[in-house]
């Protein structure tokens, strides 16, 4: 349906409504599309709750060797991502950016830390650049299975919670004699098992250490009621989901206030930007709504590069999660909230500006120009990469370099 508007409203535009000012062809945009400004309200929490979820976000005693939190890779100057192409996890030293690279000793997560900016919103229903966690009605799909999930009080809880059970982004490095007590109750269990083993490694930590960090995290936990006796994960996670979700809120925008009437908002660049976007740049079949996203999973062909979480350093994306060879290099269509701000973009940091990943969309072989270290890795992969690109990205009409320019505008001001 999102993708037959766009064939109707580019006729409606070029004929019947040809007289129109600008902002006359945008209010039928607005009227075609049903859009609305996107709600930003976070969930409710208390004072103390949100107390005690900004600790548990910024402690490192929740990883194995407490070097590691999750304010590590999501921070507030790169637009709550770490503005790395690759994240950084445990053994990655001290400082943000590019300093973790500067240490050199720390493991690769293998993807970008994407944007946490409106995560706690009840529209956003996909979570992982993967989806291996979704909300589909009442169901909860993800890795630790159904019952697991009715621990938590959302989908974000969900996605709060996988991270601390990863050995490459909490648990720590496995070695024969820098094994933590966390990663050796991890061991090689599968994640619903390892919830629980490491449930019970850090109720342990929390119960007895005189570690300072510790049991700043133990009495935050026990100002929200909860009993140590009884610790799990759930109950960081469901903190660590209220604290994003207010402290990394979605602002309003400028597009936001256009849509709320104000004209003035955008300028005139912005304005014919925004008209590619919904029109011929087909850029709304799949950043579509509020959160500019369709929260399903597409390939633009994104390149492969040398690093990759599966068999010979490659990511397979949502194949990963579903195991159908027509899910190969599909990624979740990333929310555009703030996209000016959260660069390097793609799955793996590929693309270094929004010009960049734009132009990937209707011409792939640009990049492989431009970038010959991808062009080298990528040899025998690209044919697959380009064969596996959705349909629509055949039919943008971006055809000058101006279009181009105030496409570009236009996602500066959303």
């Amino acid at each position: 349906m999102m993708r037959t508007l766009f064939f109707v409203l580019t006729v409606v535009v070029s004929g019947r409504t040809s007289a129109l000012d600008i902002d006359g062809k945008l209010a039928l945009v607005q009227q075609v599309y049903q859009l609305s400004a996107k709600n930003c309200d976070p969930p409710v929490a208390t004072q103390e709750q949100l107390a005690a979820g900004k600790v548990m976000f910024e402690s490192k005693s929740l990883s194995g060797n407490r070097d590691t939190s999750c304010s590590t890779c999501h921070i507030d100057r790169f637009g709550s991502a770490d503005g790395l192409a690759i994240a950084i996890g445990v053994g990655g030293g001290s400082g943000e950016g590019a300093a973790r690279l500067a240490y050199g000793r720390g493991i690769l997560v293998q993807r970008n830390a994407f944007s946490l900016m409106g995560r706690g919103t009840p529209a956003f229903t996909t979570f992982f650049w993967d989806g291996r966690v979704q909300q589909q009605g009442e169901t909860l799909i993800n890795p630790l299975g159904e019952g697991k999930s009715k621990l938590f009080h959302s989908p974000l809880a969900v996605a709060a919670v996988l991270p601390l059970l990863e050995r490459d982004e909490f648990l720590g490095r496995a070695g024969l004699f820098n094994t933590n007590e966390v990663q050796t109750a991890a061991g090689d269990n599968l994640y619903n098992h390892r919830y629980l083993a490491v449930s019970g490694a850090l109720r342990e930590r929390f119960l007895r250490s005189r570690d300072s960090e510790d049991l700043k995290v133990a009495r935050a936990l026990q100002s929200v009621g909860v009993d140590l006796e009884k610790f799990e994960l759930a109950h960081v996670s469901n903190l660590i989901a209220l604290h994003i979700a207010n402290k990394f809120r979605c602002k309003e925008s400028r597009w936001d206030r256009y849509l709320h009437g104000e004209r003035g908002a955008l300028t005139a660049a912005e304005k014919q930007g925004a008209l590619l976007f919904y029109g011929k740049g087909r850029c709304a079949a799949c950043h579509a709504g509020a959160m500019m996203s369709d929260f399903q999973f597409h390939s633009i062909g994104t390149p492969q590069g040398r690093f990759g979480p599966q068999s010979r350093h490659r990511d397979v994306g949502r194949a990963h999660v579903t195991t159908r060879a027509e899910d190969l290099y599909k990624f979740r269509t990333p929310p555009l909230i703030e996209v000016g701000r959260t660069k390097p973009y793609g799955h793996n940091g590929a693309f270094g500006s929004t010009r960049e990943v734009v132009v990937h969309h209707f011409n792939p072989f640009e990049f492989y120009r431009q970038r010959p270290d991808f062009a080298l890795a990528d040899y025998y992969e690209v044919g697959k990469l380009i064969a596996a690109r959705d349909a629509i990205l055949g039919t943008i009409e971006i055809s000058r370099e101006q279009e181009l320019q105030d496409l570009l505008a236009f996602l500066e001001a959303i």
